[in-house]
């Protein structure tokens, strides 16, 4: 039983908490709800960029399709690709310079999948054009578009929602007892009563419904914003990894360029898996130019997906082919467990759309308790203002 003193300390830091970070919380929280449909977006933006209009019986296969491109274009390295798309889209790469080569902005190419050839190009940094869109809401819910600074300010800001969302659980208990009896209109909602009372029974009740997965929310937000500085050093001291490698000083740092070629890295990926038993289906490749290594994904499904703990990754030295590194969460520490388990749980990509919606649906109940909120404060300010120069006369 909470005392009424005590209480009122806490709600006028649960009150502050929410005033100072309400703004911010609600560009995270809109951005986010964009971002659960982040791929379908950018397909109907960018459908110049993605649709092929060909018979899906001309397609190449991907890596043959890449292949000719990099004949192409032999001052291009192609640096990654789905290795299955859609029937009807076109194929899109990764792109940089090889070293000493210049490069442009454009670091992504659609490739025609029934020649190789060009359909479009674009940049995949943040901008404002219908291109870039996507990676401008991502970026903006990640650092508000201020780089590192806005990436550290947006995990205090997470923080701080975290904080206030256990002070606001606090603020509900009772006084009195029984104490579940008196604990239950804070769960309800009447549209019988004032707007005012019914804006602050929906800022209650949904915080309290949704507590336990907003509060999850709240604490992927602070370990992803603070990865490097504190989850991942405290998830690998619980737990070191058992395999490790890109802790470690990259042995190009100018890049080089690969003597095999991606169906020589592709085949390598295809017989380790098979040794290793796994079943699942290679999904994208990878080339890592600062370390000369060849990558390949596997999901149970052949598309790039975090379901679970997300894909496995199987590398190779890309000059002599030999097997160089293994990132598996499914056979790993429990350490690369915590690691690899906070995206898919804040994107809630860890169950497939269904999770994904419910993800969406948390975005909009931590829109509407902002709004909620800074209204009932608003409301109340200025009565609680007259108490307070009533009470000093």
């Amino acid at each position: 039983m909470a005392g009424t003193n005590t209480k009122n300390t806490w709600l006028f830091l649960h009150r502050w908490f929410g005033i100072l970070t309400a703004a911010f919380l609600v560009i995270a929280a809109v951005t986010g709800c964009l971002l659960t449909a982040r791929d379908s977006l950018d397909r109907w933006v960018n459908a110049d960029l993605f649709a092929y209009n060909g018979a899906a019986s001309a397609r190449l296969a991907t890596i043959d399709a890449v292949n000719r491109y990099e004949l192409a274009h032999p001052d291009i390295q192609v640096t990654g690709f789905p290795l299955n798309t859609a029937p009807d889209e076109n194929i899109p790469i990764s792109i940089t310079p090889k070293p000493g080569m210049d490069g442009g902005e454009q670091d992504q190419v659609f490739l025609d999948p029934a020649t190789g050839a060009v359909v479009g190009t674009r940049s995949t940094h943040p901008g404002w054009s219908g291109c870039q869109i996507v990676p401008l809401l991502a970026e903006l819910h990640f650092n508000l578009l201020a780089g590192d600074a806005g990436r550290v300010f947006m995990g205090f800001i997470a923080l701080g929602w975290m904080l206030s969302s256990g002070v606001g659980l606090y603020l509900t208990l009772p006084r009195k007892r029984p104490f579940f009896k008196n604990w239950w209109p804070a769960w309800t909602y009447s549209p019988k009563r004032s707007f005012a009372r019914q804006l602050l029974d929906i800022h209650r009740s949904s915080a309290l419904w949704l507590f336990p997965f907003l509060f999850i929310l709240a604490f992927t937000s602070v370990a992803l914003n603070f990865f490097g500085e504190v989850y991942s050093p405290i998830a690998t001291t619980i737990s070191p990894l058992e395999r490790t490698l890109f802790d470690q000083e990259a042995p190009f740092p100018e890049g080089t360029i690969p003597d095999l070629a991606y169906a020589d890295g592709f085949a390598l990926a295809s017989e380790q898996a098979a040794q290793s038993g796994i079943s699942w289906h290679p999904a994208t490749m990878l080339y890592y130019p600062n370390w000369n290594l060849y990558g390949t994904t596997f999901t149970d499904n052949g598309h790039l997906n975090y379901k679970n703990l997300g894909p496995i990754y199987y590398y190779f030295d890309a000059t002599n082919g030999a097997f160089v590194h293994e990132v598996n969460p499914y056979t790993d520490s429990a350490g690369l467990v915590m690691i690899r388990i906070l995206y898919p749980t804040h994107s809630g990509e860890f169950a497939g759309g269904l999770s994904v919606f419910f993800i969406f649906v948390l975005g909009l109940a931590t829109t509407e308790q902002c709004i909620t909120g800074i209204w009932v404060w608003w409301k109340k300010r200025k009565p609680r203002i007259a108490a307070k120069k009533l009470s000093r006369t």
